[in-house]
């Protein structure tokens, strides 16, 4: 991968994708089938449903794992069935043909339920493998969903593409200086044992994966990546995150440490840390010797600091990071600092060229604890950092920055940026007032106009339990920076996400995930412009969902920041 800039390490990401989304098969290539319902393992696979002789599918993934697997060779797993296996697949793929295990048949995701995550069992295990496209499986209670190691003196590998999966239920952490020798609850991991500084896996995409209640969603990791003294190691190149979501984690759901160059697009991370006590802290995601990577259209919010666990930050670069730029990203309501940025300095080397474009940072908690919660940290040592365009939120007796040292303030800029007392937040005219509203039911009296009518005595109520929706639409495009949302006392939201919808991709894409709204809660998004925004009920407690208000704002910026000092506390 050339590095001479983020756009090129964008360009080269993107063009591995596309040659690779929608590989077909081989012309030779054999397809396997495996049904845990239907399937014996004496078979000979090559069927989906029993057939004359000894025609039909397999049985176990122990005997699946035994097959000669060629590039472009297909492993498939009925849909609705359940297997407490590992899969270990042999052979290798190619980008173009590479091995692929999805599904078949109709119904639920086929899923690899290891029904002990305490016990060091894997959903899929590869070892020193490269050519794999894994599509649409769910793994439940593994200690590691997917793992795949590769051994010190591995000649490099090309090639993981993980898609459409789901990984659950595996909320077993140890010190993370332990692993590999004490694993923890994961999604997905890769693990290089390689002490040379070279790379042993490149081209890896996991997209549109959900990761939920797991210590971390995604690690990468190699032995010298835990010693803060060591020499740099990058093991691992070319890595994609598009489309996912991570909530009610313990800690970093993207545990990143070691990669030469990559993307998040679209991601989101939510609802991390609650009753969690932890050795080592608490935060959405945790990079540390990464350079090269562009994060764009994502979101972190809802970091709680455990039971005393520390740090409760929605984003970490932990240490030297090098040219990783962030564009249009959101963090939000956690415990603790909103951005830290710490740096060891292995090798005289800092965190240099954070770039932070047109990102939003609010520091409004829940849970106050006595730490300024909209900042951003410096420590240890200094980090070259630029924000431009950005708007900061700050509480009572709030800071934008603090550092351990004034000299390493100066290495922080911010251009262009505004800061806003979150108490002014959504003081201009409502936008939903002459907007057209709708909503997925309403129940007789809680009609979905009753959400708009600046009554706080009237509310929409939904009709039924469960997903639903309530939707503004306006008469054209209309700029949108802050949401205000009020709760009807009878109600019990959990879990809810608020859209806007994108004409040009035409579909909704999510600007803020919240858990709780309660009497007033003041939601501000990474400004869009759109003609329709909706707040999507995603769980209750109990009983429909009901809203007294659903406001959206674009309220002027705030006060423009461009100084490298701390502005003062807000009065």
């Amino acid at each position: 991968m050339t590095k001479t800039s983020t756009s090129s390490t964008t360009t080269v990401l993107l063009a591995v994708i596309a040659a690779v989304a929608f590989a077909a098969p081989s012309a030779h290539a054999i397809t396997y089938y495996v049904s845990q319902s239907g399937g014996d393992d004496s078979w000979t696979g090559r069927s989906p449903d029993p057939g004359s002789g000894s025609d039909g599918p397999w049985k176990t993934l122990t005997r699946a794992s035994e097959a000669k697997l060629a590039p472009g060779d297909r492993v498939l797993l009925k849909c609705g069935d359940t297997w407490n296996q590992e899969l270990r697949p042999t052979g290798n793929g190619t980008p173009d043909k590479p091995i692929v295990i999805g599904s078949y048949g109709k119904g639920k995701k086929p899923l690899i339920d290891r029904e002990d995550f305490k016990k060091d069992l894997c959903g899929i295990r590869l070892a020193d493998q490269e050519g794999f496209k894994i599509v649409g499986v769910e793994f439940a209670r593994c200690m590691t969903g997917i793992y795949a190691d590769y051994s010190d003196g591995c000649q490099t590998k090309r090639f993981i593409w993980i898609e459409g999966c789901d990984f659950r239920d595996s909320l077993l952490y140890q010190h993370y200086e332990d692993y590999p020798r004490r694993k923890i609850g994961l999604g997905v991991c890769f693990f290089s044992h390689e002490r040379d500084k070279r790379i042993v896996l490149r081209d890896i995409t996991i997209k549109d994966c959900t990761f939920r209640r797991l210590a971390s969603g995604v690690w990468t990791n190699s032995p010298d990546n835990f010693n803060k003294k060591a020499s740099f190691v990058y093991n691992f190149a070319n890595m994609t995150f598009d489309g996912c979501l991570f909530e009610e984690g313990y800690q970093w759901q993207m545990g990143i440490r070691g990669v030469d160059g990559g993307l998040v697009r679209n991601c989101v991370t939510h609802d991390i840390g609650r009753g969690f006590r932890s050795f080592n802290g608490v935060a959405g995601a945790m990079f540390f010797r990464c350079r090269d990577w562009l994060f764009e259209d994502s979101e972190w919010g809802f970091v709680d600091i455990g039971l005393g666990s520390g740090d409760g930050e929605a984003f970490d670069f932990e240490g030297n990071c090098d040219n990783m730029t962030m564009r249009n990203c959101l963090f939000h309501d956690t415990d603790g600092p909103g951005f830290l940025l710490c740096c060891y300095a292995s090798d005289g080397h800092p965190n240099k060229g954070i770039r932070m474009d047109n990102c939003v940072l609010n520091g409004k908690s829940k849970r106050p604890i006595g730490l300024p919660r909209c900042e951003i940290v410096n420590t240890t040592d200094w980090t070259e950092a630029t924000w431009t365009n950005c708007r900061f939120y700050l509480s009572k007796g709030e800071v934008l920055m603090r550092v351990m040292d004034p000299e390493k303030d100066k290495r922080t800029a911010f251009v262009d940026c505004r800061v806003k007392s979150l108490a002014d937040a959504c003081g201009s005219a409502n936008l939903a007032r002459r907007a057209k509203v709708s909503a997925s039911s309403q129940a007789a009296g809680g009609e979905a106009s009753r959400a708009v009518d600046g009554d706080p005595a009237t509310a929409w109520n939904a009709r039924e339990e469960g997903e639903q929706w309530l939707q503004i639409e306006f008469a054209r495009p209309t700029a949108i920076n802050e949401f205000k949302i009020s709760e009807a006392p009878s109600s019990s939201i959990v879990r809810y996400a608020i859209e806007c919808w994108n004409p040009k991709q035409t579909r909704w894409v999510s600007c803020f995930n919240g858990r709780g709204i309660g009497a007033e809660f003041v939601a501000p998004i990474v400004e869009n412009t759109t003609t329709r925004a909706r707040l999507r009920i995603l769980r209750t407690n109990k009983g429909p969902a009901g809203i007294t208000e659903f406001a959206a704002y674009d309220d002027p910026p705030g006060k423009l920041h461009n100084l490298d000092t701390t502005p003062p506390r807000d009065k």
